[in-house]
C-alpha cells in the first residue's frame, strides 16, 4: 500500500484542476472536492464533506443526481446535462461526466463538471433575438407568422374562433425622429409597445414588424371582447401624449384589421390587413378600417404607379440616383458611396424606395430600373478614381438570365474598373447554393465585382451560414447600431459580428451611424467603415458632386 497516494496528496492534485471535480462514496456523500467544485456549489469544503445531496439541493435535482450516481455505481459511465442550484439559489447549467473507481478496496464515484450556464444563456438569447424585436422585446414578423399559422390550423378554424389580425402604423413618427432624435423615437416605440400589450389578453400577440409598424393577432373574439373595441383602444393608446425626457411627444395611429373567413391562409390574411391599413392611412390619422372586398380598389393605386413607372423609364425622366458617402473607420476619409434610387413623381413629389420598389418587384420593372441605376452610378463615380460605389441588386434581377453579361457590359461601358463596384444583396438571396442567383453572384465575384451582404445580423441563420457565403463585405443592420448606448445586447451583437467577420477576412460596414456615441463605440469594434447621417445624408447627384469635390478635390484639380 506504500504506492497508494494519500487523500491529502489527491486533494492537492485535484485543487490544481480548473474544472470542478468531486468524489462520492456509495452512500452518495461527498468525500473529496476540489476548490473549483466548492466555488461552483457555493459552500465551504467542510460543509460539503459532511453533507448529502439532499442537504444541499432541491428534491428534483437530488432525485436526478441519485439516479445518475446509481447507474454509474452499477457499472455504466454517465454524461448528462443537469441543473445545479448553488448556495445563493442561482441555478447553473452543467455537464457532468461520472465514472466509478475503486480506491483502497472501496467503490467511489468521480464527477467532472463543466459549467455551461453562459453558453446556454447565450443560445437562449440568440433564439430569443431570432423571433423577437430587439428594441421592444415583442415578437417579430417571423414569430407573428408562426402564430397565425398555428391558430389557422386549429380544429375549430380561425373563423369559428374569431381570429383577427390588426396592422398598426404610427403617423407623424418620422417627425419625432427628425425633431427629437432617434433615442426619443425609440423610447416612444417602447412605451407604445407596452400600451398595446396592456389592451390585449395573454392569449393574443402584439408584434413589432419594424420601424413604426406593429401588429396585434387576436386569438379569439366574442361579444365581450370585440375587435372594434381593441382597434379603438389602440387608436387611443397612440393618441395619448408620450413623456420622453421631460417633453410631451404626440403621434397618432392608423389601423387596418382583417378577419379569418373561409379557408383563408396566413399570406392572404396579412395582405387583407395591409390593404385595410393602406385605406385607413388614406382616410386620415387616428382611425381604423376593417377589410372588405370594396377596398380592393386600392389596387388601382398600384396600377397607377406601375403605369407612371413605365412612362418614367421609357422617357428617361423622373428617377434620380442619390448617393450616401461611406467613410473609413480608421481616419474618416471617404472611401466610397452607396447609390440610392429616388422617384420625383409628377403628382406625388419625391418618393422614397419604400413607396415604389415593391410595385417594381411585382411587375418586373425592377430589372430595367436596377440596370438604369447601375449605369448611372458607375458612370458618375468613374470621375473619382479611388472611390467605390455600392448598388443594391434585387432577387428578381438576380434570377433573370443574362444578368452577368448585362452587368459587365454596363461596367465596361462606364469605364469603371470592376473592383470599384459592389453589389448589395440580402442573406436569403445567397443561401441557396444551387440557385441561379448564387451562380450569378459567383460569376460576378469572379469578374472582380465585390459582393456585399446587406442588413447583416437580422436573420437567425446569419452566424450559422456566414462561412458558406462568399462575400467581400457585410453591412451590420442599422437596427443594432441605433440601439448602441441603450441595449447592451445590441452592443454585444455588433462586437461579435464585426469580430467574426474580421476574423474571416470580410470587411464590415456599420450603417445608420447617427450620433457621436455610436461612432465612439463602433470605433472600438472591428468595423472597417461607417455610413450614416453623422457623416452625410443621401445627397442628390449635384449635391454629392459638390460634397466630394469639396472633400477630395475635383478630378481636374486632383489630376
Amino acid at each position: 500500500m506504500k504506492n497508494v497516494p494519500s487523500v491529502a496528496y489527491l486533494q492537492a492534485i485535484f485543487d490544481v484542476i480548473p474544472s470542478p471535480v468531486f468524489v462520492k462514496d456509495r452512500s452518495h456523500q461527498f468525500v473529496l472536492l476540489n476548490n473549483a467544485a466548492c466555488a461552483l456549489f457555493g459552500h465551504p469544503r467542510e460543509i460539503l464533506l459532511a453533507a448529502l445531496d439532499s442537504d444541499l439541493f432541491p428534491a428534483g435535482q437530488v432525485k436526478a443526481f441519485r439516479e445518475a450516481d446509481n447507474r454509474v455505481f452499477d457499472g455504466a459511465e454517465d454524461e448528462s446535462e443537469e441543473e445545479v442550484t448553488d448556495a445563493w439559489g442561482a441555478v447553473r447549467s452543467v455537464i457532468t461526466r461520472k465514472r466509478a473507481i475503486r480506491f483502497r478496496g472501496r467503490q467511489f464515484l468521480v464527477g467532472v463538471v463543466t459549467d455551461v450556464t453562459a453558453r446556454r444563456e447565450a443560445e437562449a438569447q440568440t433564439r430569443f433575438l431570432a423571433f423577437h424585436d430587439a428594441l421592444t422585446g415583442l415578437p417579430n414578423r417571423s414569430l407573428l407568422k408562426e402564430r397565425i399559422d398555428q391558430l389557422l390550423l386549429l380544429p375549430t378554424g380561425g373563423e369559428a374562433r374569431g381570429l383577427a389580425l390588426m396592422y398598426i402604423d404610427l403617423d407623424r413618427f418620422k417627425e419625432v425622429n427628425d425633431d427629437y432624435g432617434h433615442p426619443s423615437g425609440d423610447a416612444l416605440l417602447r412605451t407604445f409597445a407596452a400600451r398595446l400589450t396592456g389592451i390585449v389578453r395573454p392569449c393574443d400577440t402584439v408584434a413589432r414588424l419594424g420601424g413604426d409598424e406593429f401588429a396585434i393577432l387576436l386569438a379569439g373574439t366574442n361579444d365581450t371582447f370585440r375587435p372594434a373595441d381593441v382597434c379603438q383602444r389602440a387608436v387611443e393608446a397612440a393618441s395619448e401624449p408620450f413623456l420622453v425626457d421631460g417633453q410631451q411627444l404626440f403621434v397618432s395611429a392608423s389601423i387596418g384589421i382583417a378577419f379569418a373567413t373561409g379557408h383563408i391562409g396566413q399570406i392572404e390574411l396579412q395582405r387583407q390587413a395591409d390593404v385595410a391599413l393602406y385605406h385607413a392611412k388614406r382616410e386620415g390619422r387616428s382611425c381604423w378600417r376593417a377589410y372588405d372586398a370594396d377596398l380592393e380598389d386600392g389596387t388601382k393605386v398600384r396600377r397607377m404607379l406601375e403605369v407612371d413607372m413605365r412612362q418614367a423609364l421609357a422617357s428617361g425622366s423622373g428617377f434620380e440616383v442619390f448617393y450616401q458617402p461611406v467613410v473609413a473607420a480608421s481616419d474618416y476619409r471617404i472611401v466610397g458611396v452607396e447609390a440610392l434610387v429616388r422617384w420625383r413623381h409628377p403628382r406625388l413629389g419625391l418618393l422614397q424606395p419604400d413607396a415604389f420598389i415593391a410595385v417594381a418587384e411585382e411587375t418586373g420593372l425592377i430589372v430595367p430600373l436596377g440596370e438604369w441605376v447601375l449605369s448611372e452610378a458607375c458612370s458618375w463615380i468613374a470621375r473619382w478614381p479611388h472611390l467605390s460605389v455600392a448598388v443594391n441588386i434585387s432577387p428578381t434581377q438576380l434570377r433573370r438570365a443574362g444578368l452577368v453579361d448585362r452587368v459587365l457590359t454596363i461596367v465596361g461601358r462606364s469605364g469603371l474598373h470592376p473592383g470599384r463596384l459592389e453589389l448589395e444583396v440580402t442573406e436569403t438571396t445567397m443561401l441557396d447554393a444551387d440557385s441561379a442567383s448564387s451562380i450569378a453572384l459567383k460569376a460576378l465575384r469572379a469578374a472582380g465585382i465585390g459582393i456585399v451582404l446587406d442588413d447583416f445580423g437580422t436573420g437567425y441563420s446569419s452566424l450559422t451560414h456566414l462561412q458558406k457565403l462568399k462575400v467581400d463585405r457585410v453591412k451590420i443592420d442599422r437596427s443594432f447600431v441605433q440601439q448602441i448606448g441603450e441595449l447592451e445586447e445590441s452592443e454585444a451583437i455588433v462586437h461579435a459580428l464585426a469580430a467574426l467577420c474580421r476574423k474571416l477576412g470580410i470587411a464590415v460596414t456599420a450603417e445608420g451611424v447617427e450620433t457621436e456615441a455610436q461612432r465612439r463605440f463602433l470605433r472600438s469594434t472591428a468595423c472597417t467603415d461607417f455610413q450614416g447621417f453623422l457623416f452625410s445624408r443621401p445627397l442628390s447627384q449635384t449635391a454629392a458632386t459638390a460634397f466630394l469635390d469639396a472633400a477630395l478635390g475635383s478630378p481636374s484639380v486632383a489630376a
